[in-house]
């Protein structure tokens, strides 16, 4: 059952057989040869059926801009009708499941970020990687120049067809409108600069000296007129978001730092404080140690060392900032050396320490973790002689503790991956959707509280502690307010919410192992990012042979709020291997389409590292 509504007049004729087709989930374009069609990318393939209405009988092919779920989600329909689907070359990668990430790890996130990989398609076993910039595909009277366009997303082309007075630019999801982007969370292909914004304004450039008329994008309005003036707003605007992700000490710094990096030597701070690496070691006079983050592949010499520093004390805590892999991902080994350590976080990281394939979330690390004991928000706890204050703090992403305390003198706060020195890396741990940051609902969270905290040390990760000064944080709650005013500016609707975050809708567990012939459940969750109420309708999307119930769920979402809503599935007997489940979505009457997925690993199939022992 499609949830896509039916439209009266579903066509809009931009030139003389050439058709915009709106209302899916994506625009597609129609280019109309007597009674035969090219279309421009397919949507959910509801456009073959009504083509008739422009007098159109047979589609010779469908040729994408790029390889998004909404691009090209009605890929199975063309198969069925011998419809070849040309793709650019280089989203190969993307594509085929025996090339894709996503297909052969545990996790599609593990211990990695994804960096073009958003909304990767369900398999297409038919697609033909043939489309490359430098090529001109041909239909009939219609001559289509390829150009790259690796904005939206790294293996995006543009189409450019000449028939003066008018040149046409297909370009995708490039640009929305005037000074607008399309969903700019595609942007970010790495999760701490605005290297992937300044990509896409790059983009922008060489298509604008292209110099079309007429600009038909994926998503949003055609224009007609002068683009150039178009062109260099969008770039204007994207040049100004990278510059801001970049830094969020924009103008400070340098900072004082407590000592020079020292890689993985241990050092001491004070004589109950060392650094190694990607850790600190807080020592009790009582003995045993307290150990805050353990990610780092432990060295040879590090236990001899730190036998000798330590006064051979054993440690009996680790205390995790965040989610990351980086900063937890040892505590296995550790427990080797100390199998009395236990694991404490903040409550609101529990969930996804102790099953990190449940959820879509960069850089999860490889096995879950046993929490002993989850720290409520500000609640102070006691560790041997000292007292530890658990605060959530997000940032870098929205899953991440700090936690204050007083060593030796000195009013600490052990601050993970936020802040840094500003002049190291700008002096943040990023911005990005992905991860979960928003300046607002987070960035600023987190700077308040430090100014509020006024820690004399913020010992941060990686080998950078540094001294806490008052008026580079108030550059940065101004950065927060600058920062999130751009990125409403780019997008269509003026919400933040809606086009910088990929997690507005979900699926959960993102990850999970079920057994063919038997029921399993997905949970979807969809936010309102506005301030009235949403009414939407969403299908879970399975393969042909599957069950799944119910068909569709609808729900009323509050403002600011969240609805649940659960799906019960089975594979059939004769299923095995991993398969992507995808959300279709009706959003207040507009179509969406496939915007979230989630992976099934069905019996007998079982990752390497999964596979029990014996």
């Amino acid at each position: 059952m499609s949830l896509k509504p039916v439209l009266k007049e579903p066509f809009e004729e931009v030139l003389p057989d050439l058709f915009r087709y709106h209302g899916d989930c994506c625009a597609v374009y129609v280019l109309r040869w007597d009674d035969r069609a090219l279309l421009i990318d397919l949507g959910s393939g509801a456009v073959l059926d009504d083509l008739p209405r422009l007098g159109i009988r047979r589609v010779d092919s469908v040729t994408l801009t790029h390889a998004h779920r909404d691009q090209c989600q009605g890929a199975d329909r063309l198969d069925r009708a011998g419809v070849p689907l040309h793709l650019p070359r280089a989203a190969e990668d993307f594509v085929r499941p025996e090339k894709r990430r996503d297909f052969r790890l545990a996790t599609p996130l593990l211990r990695a970020y994804p960096g073009d990989g958003f909304e990767p398609p369900r398999p297409m076993s038919h697609a033909l990687f043939d489309v490359q910039p430098g090529q001109t595909v041909r239909f009939g009277p219609f001559l289509l120049d390829v150009h790259p366009a690796p904005g939206h997303t790294g293996h995006q082309v543009a189409y450019l067809w000449w028939k003066d007075p008018h040149h046409v630019l297909f370009c995708g999801d490039e640009i929305h409108s005037p000074g607008k982007i399309h969903e700019p969370y595609h942007l970010e292909t790495d999760h701490y600069t605005g290297t992937g914004a300044r990509r896409a304004a790059d983009s922008l450039r060489s298509l604008r000296m292209l110099c079309p008329n007429v600009l038909c994008p994926s998503h949003g309005p055609v224009f007609r007129g002068d683009t150039w003036p178009v062109f260099l707003e969008t770039e204007d605007a994207l040049e100004r978001l990278g510059r801001l992700k970049d830094s969020i000490f924009p103008g400070c710094g340098p900072d004082q730092r407590l000592i020079r990096p020292w890689g993985t030597q241990l050092t001491r701070l004070t004589d109950h404080l060392l650094l190694w690496a990607n850790s600190y070691f807080l020592l009790a006079d009582e003995g045993g140690a307290l150990m805050v983050d353990c990610g780092n592949a432990f060295t040879e010499t590090l236990w001899d060392d730190f036998a000798r520093e330590s006064g051979g004390r054993r440690v009996e805590v680790v205390l995790i900032t965040h989610i990351h892999c980086d900063h937890l991902e040892e505590v296995g080994n550790l427990r080797r050396v100390f199998p009395e350590a236990q694991v404490w976080v903040h409550e609101n990281l529990a969930a996804v320490v102790e099953k990190p394939s449940a959820f879509r979330r960069p850089w999860l690390a490889r096995e879950r973790l046993r929490v002993d004991r989850a720290l409520r928000e500000a609640d102070t706890v006691r560790w041997r002689e000292y007292e530890l204050t658990a605060h959530f703090y997000p940032g870098q992403t929205d899953l991440h503790a700090c936690y204050e305390a007083h060593v030796d003198g000195h009013h600490v706060l052990f601050s993970g991956d936020n802040f840094y020195p500003a002049q190291q890396w700008g002096g943040m741990g990023g911005l990005c959707g992905l991860n979960g940051g928003n300046p607002r609902r987070g960035w600023r969270k987190s700077i308040q509280l430090v100014m509020d905290i006024r820690p004399e040390w913020m010992l941060c990760a990686h080998t950078h502690p540094f001294l806490y000064r008052r008026d580079h944080f108030e550059k940065a709650l101004a950065w927060t307010e600058e920062t999130a005013r751009q990125m409403e500016a780019l997008a269509p609707d003026g919400n933040l919410e809606r086009h910088h975050d990929p997690h507005w809708t979900g699926l959960f567990p993102y990850v999970q192992q079920a057994r063919a012939g038997e029921d399993f459940h997905v949970m979807a969750a969809l936010h309102n990012t506005c301030a009235q109420t949403r009414n939407a309708s969403v299908a879970l999307v399975v393969p042909a042979d599957w069950l799944c119930t119910p068909e569709i769920c609808t729900a009323e979402v509050p403002p600011d709020g969240e609805a649940r809503l659960a799906f019960t599935v089975r594979a059939p007997r004769s299923a095995s291997g991993r398969h992507l489940l995808a959300l279709d979505v009706l959003y207040d009457g507009v179509y969406l389409g496939e915007k979230a997925e989630c992976y099934v690993d069905v019996d007998p199939f079982w990752p390497p590292f999964l596979i029990p022992a014996g």
